[in-house]
């Protein structure tokens, strides 16, 4: 039987098989695979000699992004070009992203069928096997694809060039983003302030501190720059909580987070600290590390006096200890709010308003001298007065006064001790164990205990003690969660034993062991490791005769090495009764003899993540059980323990993800459940119909269940959620009772063409079929929708029915055939976003009609055929207007609230016509503009007046005049064109610059002056002759030049520089200072052909990677024994090169190529570290590999340049082979690199 087609990919592969699939397709299926990107690849899927068939142009057609890899043969392929065709009218007509690879192949080759690509062609010609039609489409699917921006792989090693295409893919696919709750403060200027500082963008490696004290916001700050700067990663990490969590667990979730892959669990903070610089030194990482307070903590996950992680990398730690950020690169202190802030914030707690009324305007300002700037307690005591009469809030006003400045807490405590006895115990339990936890599971223990949860959570809320964030997720803030842990831990005197809940594993396994017994413990959670030796006797846990909670969690416990593990026969042979308990919550695995009758009686909560499917699950005594989650276990449709689940009449949640069903169970005796969990059931192929009479349910969770083709016919009742994406149905049955409906999420249902909603119609709030086949929906009858997800659907016409949708807020239609926008559009008065980005066939005018829409914030436009902007509401936040290649310039003078624009007109218009931008200059509230013009253009006069603009980039072909740019743009860039003559770049007086880039100018002024300059980038300036001294860059760490002609030499001593990269500059003769390499780490230059020597080298102590490249005039090399930290090394293309000399005792991989003269290494015996090297070219050096002075490179993988023996020597045995390179280990990426290509 054949391998059915999964529903769902992210990425289709096209190449010709016998030219790559053992090459670069297979480990870029790999790679991507490795980092959770669905991809298809043709040819495994299909049996061989098997036509194109329907399924592979399905598999076409749901993908996302298809990547073409041309090779020298892949023309030949009469299947490829099939695929080619589909690729580009699925481009066409449904919005997919093409990103081709040029593998060995110019793209000139491909668009215009020369070459090899012009002899397969005419290969088909001349063969008479297809018709004229056909391979017309195949010429001008060459022409099209071959004309699209792409990869080049020539003369690039292969474990570089995939890592580049995964990280723009991953880019592309996923955002890395964090839900920020509600700010706590304005955080505008700080976030800023902290952004002028960081660079966006920049290439050179950071550690920012930001320190402050509790509760004045440094998490918000931190989650706001994650979310800003994650899209340039796509390695993130977010480490919250790190003062509370174990240093090995911190490092386990970085290595696996940055890797995306479980690693081996790490015994000590030592062995971390080895696996984290030998797995992550290469990866480009984006890290935050909340809630820091001890120095040993940075030590084993950073190390800041040298970072750990490639270059690149930013590091963002907040703290309240200032002393833990000696020897960061930048502090950025988070400081109190001022009086008008203050005013707002607390009023908005207080009054629900922005200003007291004017009766309260003094005692208002007493609070605010209480809480002295600080956000929390403004927020907390605002909360706590809200509602009150004015007696209430002079007394409570009169105890805070009494709390002496700066004991934060006591003043928090204020709000907890005028709590209710149930609010303040389930507030308790929130602070010790359930922070990040789902309320609607914790709910139900609160309610077996008689704390009336519903109620006491509202008052929470109210108080400000709590946050129900997105997903129902419990937050606390961590200055309260500390009151919370003080108040339990002060009740008992300090006394663990004595203390109602323990949440510290240490103290939890002393009260164990004391077995002495107690009434006062309530909850205790324990988490072991691998290295745990405890053992426990029934006696020990019957001596807590009121626990309610119990939390048993398997830290980072590696299955695959459980034999280690000596946390078995826990209990002896039977549990322990524990008549109250009401939680249990079990990790992984255990191991004991089960008891003779059902045991823990009031059990309302059971967690087992990988349940072993040799438990007896009779065990457990089900009668009183609300929750079940047994996600992740291997538990089949065959499981024994379905007949005892049936005792569990009152069971309300099920989760089983990640199981291995086929079949769901019968549900006929869970009439109460509300919640069905069976998301990414792989195997699942059919849902049990006896789900159809669940009156109960309000969620069905089945995303992910990709051989799931069908869904029940009936569905008694459902109130609020159903998530059916990633599925094979093909549509949505017409069920009665689901009037009550509000959520349906049908994303990346790729075969989904039919939605049969009107049962739901006035209840429907959001609605997602994006990523489907639907055409066509009843839009007027759906007037409650909030939110409508249409994107990558086949939807081509949104009726004027759309305007009784009176309620829609957000309407996404990205990527598709839409091909007009109604004017009926006018009349959804509360709309804030639209997103039609990607929209190809969308033309002619945007309707007068948007300009009623007061409440628009956000319009996506951009890769759409529209040709004119009307005029826009003044609500106006978020504009992208890109890729619009017949838009006329819009007049945007009245959107005065704007902070991003992008914006590219390549409409030609005669000179005479040329667009006027003199608006621009009114859109003072800027931040990120982004202009592309192909037409002449004249920016306005007062440009230099956006005061606000920080980030700036600028793609004009025809600058009339270089314009003066707002002094405080922290970001630039340029790509000029076609300037006036003699017209030059002076930047000299933006001192708040941190990147700069410039390319296709005449040339550049004013560097010496950037004293903030992190990052500088220059590309073909023509007539740039010389560089003035840059001595005075204090902060320049990276610098790029490119195909300046003219350049004779870089002056300066650039003490900070880490990266410099030099490339066909054919007049360059001097380098700059040879101090400027003593902090360097990379060094590339290439293609410089007047430089006979490369000075500087002897002094680089750091560097760490050097390419050399293309120099015919070069014989030697400086010394790099002083280059301890070497790893890598590439010379190429150097024909009169002699000798390489120094003791390189750090080198893993040494690559040389085209180097007929080199004869020797000054000292071979140095290598002693050596992975890998590749020789090619290099005739001279052959017999001396064979030398006993060359032993320690027998080590290494080697391979000499004879295409007909080549040999392998060292770490695996003599392979033979008919390749020109083999397979190497790419040392930079700590990956497997595929090299070469078939004879």
């Amino acid at each position: 039987m054949e391998k059915p087609v999964e529903p769902y990919y992210e990425v289709f592969l096209s190449f010709r098989g016998s030219d790559t699939r053992n090459d670069i397709a297979d480990y870029l299926y790999h790679s991507l695979m490795d980092v959770g990107i669905r991809a298809f690849r043709d040819d495994e899927q299909l049996h061989v000699g098997k036509e194109i068939g329907p399924e592979l142009l399905q598999a076409i057609k749901q993908s996302k992004i298809s990547i073409p890899i041309f090779s020298e043969r892949y023309a030949e392929s009469e299947w490829c070009l099939m695929e080619l065709v589909q690729m580009v009218e699925c481009k066409e007509k449904r919005g997919q992203e093409i990103m081709p690879i040029f593998y060995d192949v110019k793209p000139s080759e491909v668009r215009d069928q020369i070459a090899s690509y012009g002899k397969a062609i005419r290969s088909h010609i001349t063969k008479q096997l297809y018709t004229d039609d056909t391979i017309q489409n195949w010429k001008a699917a060459l022409n099209k694809v071959g004309s699209l921006k792409g990869w080049k792989l020539k003369q690039r090693g292969k474990g570089e060039f995939t890592k580049e295409v995964v990280q723009m893919l991953l880019i592309k696919l996923k955002k890395n983003s964090l839900v920020v709750s509600n700010c706590l403060v304005e955080m505008d200027d700080q976030v800023d302030k902290f952004m002028e500082v960081i660079g966006e963008r920049t290439t050179e490696t950071q550690i920012i501190g930001i320190h402050g004290m509790g509760g004045v916001g440094k998490t918000t700050l931190a989650i706001i720059i994650y979310n800003k700067l994650s899209g340039d990663f796509y390695n993130c990490c977010f480490l919250s909580n790190v003062r509370d969590t174990k240093i090995e667990t911190l490092q386990y979730q970085l290595i696996s987070k940055v890797l995306r892959t479980s690693c081996l669990s790490i015994t000590n903070s030592n062995e971390g600290i080895t696996e984290i610089k030998e797995r992550l030194f290469s990866k480009t990482v984006l890290l935050v590390l909340d809630d820091v307070d001890q120095k040993t903590q940075l030590d084993a996950l950073v190390g800041v006096d040298e970072c750990r992680f490639g270059r690149g990398s930013k590091v963002i730690i907040t703290t309240r200890d200032k002393e833990l950020l000696k020897g960061v690169d930048f502090q950025h202190e988070l400081i109190k709010m001022d009086f008008k802030h203050s005013l707002k914030l607390f009023s908005r707690h207080a009054f629900r308003r922005d200003n007291p009324p004017i009766e309260y305007v003094p005692l208002s300002e007493k609070a605010l001298k209480i809480c002295d700037g600080l956000p929390l307690a403004l927020k907390t005591i605002g909360s706590l007065l809200n509602g009150k009469e004015r007696r209430i809030w002079e007394i409570t006003l009169k105890k805070l006064e009494t709390i002496p400045d700066g004991n934060v807490k006591s003043k928090l405590n204020i709000s907890f001790e005028a709590l209710e006895s149930q609010e303040k115990e389930i507030f308790l339990d929130i602070c010790c164990f359930f922070v990040g936890y789902d309320v609607r599971i914790v709910i139900h223990m609160w309610d077996s205990c008689k704390f009336s949860p519903e109620y006491s959570l509202e008052v929470l809320e109210q108080r400000s003690l709590i946050k129900i964030a997105e997903g129902n997720r419990l937050w606390v803030h961590d200055q309260l969660r500390d009151l919370g842990r003080d108040i339990v831990r002060e009740r008992a005197n300090l006394k663990p034993e004595k203390q109602s809940r323990v949440w510290n594993h240490e103290e939890a396994i002393v009260v164990l062991q004391i077995k002495k017994r107690t009434k006062n413990i309530e909850a205790i959670c324990l988490t072991f490791d691998h290295q745990s030796q405890c053992f426990f006797k029934n006696e020990e846990f019957a001596s807590l005769p009121n626990l309610r909670f119990l939390q048993v969690e398997c830290g980072d416990l590696d299955m695959n090495n459980i034999q280690h593990f000596s946390f078995t026969n826990w209990f002896g042979r039977n549990l322990p009764t524990l008549p109250n308990l009401r939680w249990l919550s079990w990790s992984k695995f255990i191991q004991y003899f089960p008891s003779t009758k059902p045991i823990l009686q009031n059990l309302k909560y059971i967690s087992w993540h990988e349940f072993p499917i040799f438990f007896q699950f009779t065990t457990f005594s089900l009668v009183k059980l609300a929750i079940l989650d047994l996600s992740r276990s291997k538990i089949t449709d065959e499981w024994e323990g379905w007949n005892h689940l049936k005792m569990a009449k009152k069971l309300k949640v099920l989760n089983l993800t990640k199981c291995n069903l086929r079949r769901t169970p019968d549900f006929s005796a869970h009439e109460n459940l509300e919640q069905l969990i069976l998301q990414e059931c792989y195997k699942l192929v059919q849902v049990d119909k006896s789900i159809g009479k669940l009156k109960h349910l309000v969620l069905l969770n089945l995303e992910g269940c990709g051989k799931l083709q069908t869904l029940p016919d009936e569905m008694e009742e459902l109130k609020a959620l159903i998530r059916v994406g990633w599925t094979s149905i093909t549509n949505i049955p017409e069920w009665k009772g689901i009037e009550k409906l509000e959520t349906l999420s049908a994303t990346y249902c790729k075969l989904l063409s039919e939605c049969n909603l009107a049962g739901c119609s006035t209840s429907l709030l959001y609605l997602d079929s994006s990523e489907t086949s639907i055409s066509e929906l009843p839009f007027g009858k759906f007037g409650s929708l909030v939110e409508l997800n249409l994107s990558r659907s086949s939807l081509r016409e949104l009726p004027n029915s759309i305007k009784m949708m009176k309620n829609l807020r957000v309407l996404r239609m990205s990527h598709t055939p839409l091909e007009k926008l109604p004017g009926a559009l006018g009349l959804l008065e509360k709309l804030e976003e639209i997103h039609v980005d990607g929209c190809r066939n969308l033309c002619g005018e945007i309707p007068n009609e948007i300009e009623r829409l007061s409440f628009l914030r956000i319009l996506r436009l951009s890769s759409s055929r529209v040709s004119n902007i009307p005029k826009l509401p003044e609500s106006m936040i978020d504009l992208y207007l890109e890729y619009n290649l017949q838009m006329r310039c819009p007049d945007l003078s009245n959107v005065l609230n704007l902070r991003v624009l992008t914006l590219e007109s390549r409409y030609q218009t005669p000179s005479h016509l040329a667009p006027s931008l003199n608006w621009i200059g009114r859109l003072t509230k800027l931040e990120t503009l982004y202009l592309r013009y192909d037409n002449p253009v004249t920016l306005p006069s007062d440009f230099n007046l956006l005061s606000k603009l920080r980030k700036l980039e600028l793609c004009v072909h025809n600058l009339e005049c270089p314009p003066r740019l707002p002094q405080n743009l922290s970001y630039f860039k340029i790509y000029g064109g076609r300037l006036m003559d003699n017209a030059v770049i002076n930047v000299s007086y933006l001192e708040k610059l941190s990147l700069l880039q410039v390319y296709c100018c005449v040339q550049v002024q004013g560097l010496e002056h950037l004293n903030n300059l992190k990052e500088l980038h220059l590309s073909g300036l023509v007539s740039q002759a010389k560089l003035l001294d840059l001595t005075n860059l204090k902060k320049l760490r990276s610098v790029h030049i490119e195909s300046c002609p003219k350049l004779v030499e870089v002056r300066g001593q650039l003490e900070s520089l880490e990266g410099l990269y030099l490339f066909n500059c054919e007049s360059l003769e001097k380098l700059p200072d040879p101090l400027s390499f003593k902090h360097i780490k990379s060094f590339s230059i290439e293609k410089c052909q007047k430089l006979e020597e490369i000075q500087g080298l002897e002094a680089a102590e750091n560097l760490r990677f050097l390419w050399v490249k293309y120099f015919p005039l070069l014989e030697k090399l400086p010394d790099l024994t002083n280059a301890k930290e070497l790893k890598g090394l590439e010379i190429r293309d150097c024909p009169r090169l002699v000798e390489i000399r120094g003791r390189l005792e750090s080198l893993k991989k040494l690559e040389i190529w085209g180097c007929g003269s080199l004869r020797q290494f000054s000292d071979p015996s140095s290598f002693k570290e050596l992975e890998d090297l590749i020789i090619r070219g290099c005739e001279r050096l052959e017999e001396i590999l064979e030398s006993d002075e060359y032993r320690d490179f027998k080590k290494a993988r080697i391979l000499t340049e004879k295409p007909d023996k080549p040999r392998v020597v060292g770490r695996k045995s003599r392979i033979k082979c008919s390749h020109t390179r083999v397979v190497v280990r790419n040392i930079f990426s700590n990956d497997v690199c595929i090299g070469g290509t078939h004879s």
